[in-house]
């Protein structure tokens, strides 16, 4: 997933959020995202439009002869009832992706190589071909704290 702008019928990519594979994956980078969009320096436009909350049911409607999975009615009377915190991303990463090209890179014989910072820009740089400049990100990216 990334952000892009589009200038003139020209995209450019400003941030790269990261790769889902699954919805719920989907869901947390889109979240992400909008957390990254959300700039407090950000104006904007007030078009006078609430933003609509998307809705979905998470329980289909109980068919005839099946019995309810949750007595929804016994559960609206209770009032020991607790709020629960919103779910939040506390960090991604691709530890296993790092740990398998770090393998890679030893058996291609680079092992007797030392430089920790060196295979780290190799991992980098192989998995998003970019600036120099953008590798910290690509590693904090797969979990891995930057040298520099």
């Amino acid at each position: 997933m990334q952000i892009a702008d589009s200038v003139n019928g020209r995209r450019r990519i400003v941030a790269h959020v990261g790769s889902a594979h699954t919805e719920a994956e989907l869901g947390l980078l889109m979240r992400q995202a909008q957390e990254l969009l959300d700039d407090p320096g950000q104006g904007e436009l007030d078009l006078g439009i609430a933003p609509a909350a998307r809705k979905a049911d998470l329980i289909g409607p109980v068919r005839s002869g099946e019995a309810p999975l949750f007595d929804l009615q016994e559960a609206a009377g209770r009032s020991d009832r607790q709020v629960v915190a919103p779910a939040r991303v506390v960090s991604t990463g691709s530890d296993v992706l790092f740990q398998a090209l770090a393998r890679v890179f030893e058996d291609l014989g680079f092992a007797p190589v030392t430089d920790e910072v060196f295979a780290s820009l190799v991992i980098a740089r192989i998995v998003e071909p970019t600036s120099i400049l953008d590798v910290p990100r690509v590693l904090t990216d797969l979990g891995q704290d930057p040298a520099s």
